[in-house]
């Protein structure tokens, strides 16, 4: 018989590069220990949920959007700084708002933007929330299939 470990060190996070005539967009986080980092909207990915729900709900949550997902960017996997031995791994998908009005949670952002993406990338590493590979891949024109994700 195989005994089976649980280990939480790898978490998942989903978010969304949200697009508008060509620009990203962005928020800039509200924490002590990243304290006014710009990052794609995103967050944890609860139990039991889709990815694709999650990042739906993350987006509506930091943003005040509703989003239609457009495919997948990628998966990016980040060593955290905060947690010693943790992993997070991130799903980014690609979206466009489809309803909504910006509203910002105060008590978690300090302000949401629409960027260029030439503008994200020219920012120091010390003002982004570990998001450059996505900007890159943004600009690649990447897009994956959301059909590779599925749920029983």
């Amino acid at each position: 018989m195989v005994e089976i470990t649980r280990r939480a060190n790898h978490l998942i996070v989903v978010g969304a590069m949200v697009e508008k005539s060509g620009k990203i967009l962005l928020v800039q986080e509200k924490n002590p220990n990243v304290y006014e980092l710009w990052n794609t909207p995103a967050g944890w990915l609860e139990n039991g949920e889709n990815p694709i729900d999650g990042a739906k709900r993350e987006v509506k949550e930091e943003t005040g959007f509703d989003i239609k997902i457009n495919g997948l960017l990628g998966i990016y996997i980040i060593a955290s700084r905060s947690y010693s031995n943790l992993t997070v791994n991130k799903i980014v998908f690609r979206a466009s708002i489809v309803g909504g009005k910006l509203n910002i949670p105060k008590d978690e952002l300090l302000d949401v933007r629409w960027f260029e993406p030439s503008e994200v990338l020219a920012m120091k590493d010390s003002q982004l929330r570990k998001i450059r590979k996505e900007v890159e891949d943004y600009i690649k024109n990447k897009n994956y299939s959301i059909d590779v994700i599925s749920s029983e």
